[in-house]
């Protein structure tokens, strides 16, 4: 957990530089690390989704795996889709928005769980592996819903683990492009990037490094007055500390906005 305490004191760092008295924003976030993603918002942080890269007949995926403790090398993650022409088109939920996921069975969980039959229709339903974009994807929109009276539900920031050297790092982010194509499908309009760890002097001045990674995503690099529009307030330094994941399944973020509430309204 040690990356994420380092990507916690950078927001403390931020919060004295950029915080205003009345903060208001839901301050969405997704950091991305080599074997894990967390979704973040308000100073507070979701459980880690860990993943592993499978390939089957839809292709090379990253999938998200269950792990129990930090030895456990994790089991795969299964659940319901919808097929469109022979590839995977949107993971089924319920009428909660709840995704019908389980567990695989046998070692490393690689034999499909029976969740076929948690559904009546069947149609072009398949179950597959879950795609850690795609669980991603739904937390991201989940959180939304929490707080959508405020300002910025629609930006995201996205925080990167640095990955070797610059022509390796920004290969390695074309493999998340389909993360941030979601982002944009469910309504997401702003989007920024930062870097969760110091990275090598390969990777050259943040003003180039942060075009190529809009290039990178297929999108376009905001003006200073438009970033300036979308200022991030993070968090105070209290509820940072406080909601700093200690272990994989540290305090989520629906407990958070509950605890805090709207502070537009009091």
């Amino acid at each position: 957990m040690l990356r994420i305490t380092q990507f916690v004191i950078a927001i403390l760092g931020a919060c004295f530089t950029f915080c205003w008295a009345d903060c208001h924003t839901l301050d969405l976030s997704v950091m991305i690390a080599k074997d894990f993603m967390v979704v973040g918002a308000r100073g507070g942080f979701s459980p880690n989704i860990f993943y592993t890269t499978l390939s089957d007949q839809y292709g090379m995926r990253y999938v998200t795996l269950h792990r129990e403790s930090a030895d456990d090398p994790g089991r795969i993650m299964w659940a319901l889709y919808t097929e469109k022409n022979g590839a995977l088109d949107s993971v089924i939920v319920d009428k909660n928005h709840e995704m019908y996921k389980a567990v695989g069975l046998g070692e490393g969980g690689i034999i499909p769980p029976p969740l076929r039959d948690k559904l009546k229709r069947r149609g072009n339903v398949v179950v597959a592996p879950l795609s850690a974009l795609d669980e991603v994807a739904w937390n991201l929109v989940e959180f939304r819903k929490k707080a959508e009276d405020r300002p910025d539900t629609n930006d995201i920031l996205f925080a990167l683990e640095p990955n070797g050297n610059r022509a390796d790092f920004l290969q390695w982010l074309r493999s998340y492009k389909p993360l941030v194509q979601a982002a944009k499908n469910a309504g997401f309009s702003f989007f920024s990037f930062g870097l969760m760890n110091d990275a090598d002097s390969s990777y050259g001045d943040w003003a180039n490094l942060s075009k190529d990674m809009y290039e990178t995503f297929g999108l376009e690099m905001p003006s200073q007055d438009e970033l300036k529009k979308h200022k991030r307030c993070s968090c105070t330094p209290g509820d940072a500390l406080e909601a700093a994941p200690a272990t994989p399944y540290s305090r989520g973020v629906y407990g958070l906005l509950k605890s805090i509430g709207n502070p537009q309204k009091k």
